[in-house]
């Protein structure tokens, strides 16, 4: 299952652990309670993101989760959750 988490300034559905960016979620079609075991995977890629070179944090742009080579608007999370 993919979700695409996108960056916002406002109210967010989940937020970074460490820096407490906020991103709204966009899911496939699936359960709530499905989408109440994926909140910790979707945490630690938050989290793995403050571990690149460098001191690297988030990027300005939506992403993927679990990571997903094309653009992310057109991820079936993004197409299927009305993110664009």
């Amino acid at each position: 299952m993919q979700v695409l988490c996108k960056p916002t300034d406002s109210t967010a559905d989940i937020y970074c652990p460490v820096c407490e960016k906020g991103y709204n979620l966009f899911w496939e079609r699936t359960s709530r309670s499905r989408r109440a075991e994926l909140m910790p995977i979707i945490q630690q890629a938050l989290r793995d993101q403050h571990e690149g070179p460098e001191g690297s944090t988030h990027s300005e742009l939506a992403f993927n989760v679990p990571t997903w080579a094309g653009q992310p608007e057109f991820s079936a999370a993004a197409l299927l959750g009305g993110a664009y």
